[in-house]
């Protein structure tokens, strides 16, 4: 198969940004540079026919568009963080890596991203889990499990044991 190189230029608020990519067809590029204008939270884009240098958020992208993501590995963020997160600067904006995945697969992201591999580096999509609330002990299928289990008659101790969290964390969601 047969690549072509693309530039893509992005604006927000005045700032711009220019990231390459690569796509089998000009649909192929557009569709792209529409996922990745969403995931920067930018409407204003012009996509060229002309090679550029890669940068890291465009190999990102190029992961993420030829899903070269693989479930059993960690793919470790190696350049900027903040907290102890995985972080990129673009367009005058602080980006949460992890956040902005979601934003470019168009997941809706109303819950805390965190690594399931408990590394706090990976940045691999297949690795996220989403919670509630940003320290909640249990993910959003956790919750509606342990929901449907103390619907069913299941003690709150069982249930607690089953996903490894004190009592009273099952007391808590019971109450909501």
């Amino acid at each position: 198969m047969t690549f072509i190189n693309y530039s893509l230029f992005i604006e927000k608020n005045s700032k711009n940004i220019k990231l390459s990519i690569t796509a089998n067809d000009g649909l192929h590029a557009n569709a792209q540079a529409v996922d990745i204008a969403r995931a920067l939270k930018s409407d204003v884009f012009t996509l060229r026919n002309e090679e550029t240098e890669a940068c890291t958020l465009s190999q990102l992208f190029k992961k993420l568009a030829y899903s070269e993501f693989v479930h059993e590995k960690c793919y470790h963020w190696t350049t900027t963080f903040c907290n102890d997160t995985p972080v990129i600067y673009a367009l005058g904006t602080k980006f949460y890596v992890r956040p902005l995945i979601l934003n470019y697969l168009d997941i809706p992201n109303d819950s805390f991203v965190r690594p399931s591999c408990k590394n706090k580096d990976c940045i691999n999509p297949f690795h996220n889990t989403y919670k509630n609330e940003k320290a909640a002990k249990l993910t959003s299928a956790d919750r509606q499990l342990a929901l449907a289990f103390a619907g069913q008659g299941v003690p709150v101790k069982e249930i607690a044991k089953a996903f490894k969290v004190h009592r009273s964390t099952i007391y808590r969601l019971l109450q909501v």
